[in-house]
This record gives C-alpha cells, sequence and structure tokens, in this order.
C-alpha cells in the first residue's frame, strides 16, 4: 500500500473516530468539534467531506459494504458459512465500536433496518426458507421466525464473551433442530433446499 493511501486511511480513520465519539455521547457534532478530537485542521476535514453527516454516512457505507463482501464471498458460493461466520466475528470485533450503536443498538435508524433486511434475504436464500409466499400468515410467521434468528446471530457476533466457536453451533442447532422442524413438519412452511 502506498504512503498516499496508508495517510488517507489514517485521516479518515481519525475523522471517523471523532465524529463517532460525538455521536455516541450525543454531543453537538460540528466541524470544528471533530477538527479538535482528530487533531486536524479544518481544509482537511473539507478535503474528505463536504458537510459533517456525510462522516456518518462514510462510516455506514464501509460497514454495508464490509457485510456485503463478506457475505457474497466465494465461501457462500461454496455454502461455507462456517468461515462466513468465522469472517462476521472479525468484522464486528474490528468494528464493534460503530457497529453496537448503530445496528445491535438501532440508533442508525434505516441504516439499522436497512443491515437486518440484507442479512435477512441473504439468510433466507441460504436456508431455502420462502417467506414471500403470498400467505399473509407464512410471511408473517417466516419474517418472524428470519427477524429472531438475525437478532441472535448478531448477538452472537458482537459478543465478547460467547467462543467463537459456539456461534456455528449454536446456529446450526437452531436451524436444524428447532426452526427446521417446526416450520416444515409442524407449520407446512418451506424451509431447506
Amino acid at each position: 500500500m502506498s504512503h498516499y493511501i496508508e495517510a488517507r486511511e489514517k485521516t479518515i480513520t481519525k475523522i471517523e473516530k471523532a465524529y463517532f465519539d460525538l455521536y455516541i455521547k450525543d454531543r453537538k457534532i460540528t466541524v470544528n468539534e471533530i477538527c479538535k478530537i482528530a487533531g486536524i485542521h479544518r481544509s482537511t476535514f473539507y478535503f474528505y467531506y463536504e458537510w459533517v453527516d456525510d462522516v456518518l454516512d462514510g462510516i455506514k457505507n464501509r460497514l454495508l459494504n464490509k457485510l456485503v463482501n463478506i457475505v457474497e464471498s466465494k465461501e457462500r458460493g461454496n455454502q461455507d458459512f462456517r468461515q462466513i461466520q468465522i469472517n462476521l466475528r472479525q468484522m464486528f470485533k474490528i468494528d464493534r465500536y460503530y457497529l453496537v450503536p448503530l445496528v445491535l443498538e438501532q440508533r442508525g435508524g434505516k441504516f439499522a433496518v436497512q443491515y437486518r433486511e440484507y442479512l435477512k434475504e441473504k439468510f433466507a436464500e441460504d436456508l431455502g426458507l420462502d417467506y414471500k409466499t403470498g400467505n399473509d400468515v407464512k410471511n408473517d410467521v417466516a419474517n418472524c421466525v428470519l427477524s429472531g434468528m438475525i437478532e441472535i446471530m448478531l448477538y452472537e457476533l458482537s459478543s465478547e464473551i460467547i467462543p467463537e466457536e459456539f456461534t456455528y453451533i449454536i446456529g446450526r442447532g437452531i436451524i436444524d433442530k428447532g426452526v427446521n422442524k417446526t416450520l416444515n413438519e409442524d407449520l407446512n412452511i418451506k424451509f431447506g433446499k
């Protein structure tokens, strides 16, 4: 990586961190405050961003792009979901400072919903769960199950207590021993490919 790219990424990281320090403390966010915390000049800020809110948009875009890159990686095509979970766990470890408030605590508003909806759509594809059947009751049940599974997965991924190897075991157990049987056998909702 070139010196320029490294310096650019370092500066953007400092700006994002300064912005987010103010954001999570519910303090007024201004260019002056960001520059003061980040230790940069105003012109440096404006070199990278037009407006203060562009910083949060940049954080959200970066987080969503990371998620998409992991979920739509070759591992998913090979159905190596264990590797995807390992990669997701690593991403949560690196970006926990941003993901917990924005996604888990849902302070990101529409972003938190978009993040979950993306995961729900891909999860449904991988599991073979049809949650758009045209039957309102079946759709609601499938949506409820998917939403619950996404919440469990997000909590597990962000947990610093649950051992990494348990995440995959818990997920497979919930799917294979609980949801699969209940949806297929008890509710006649297509589940599994």
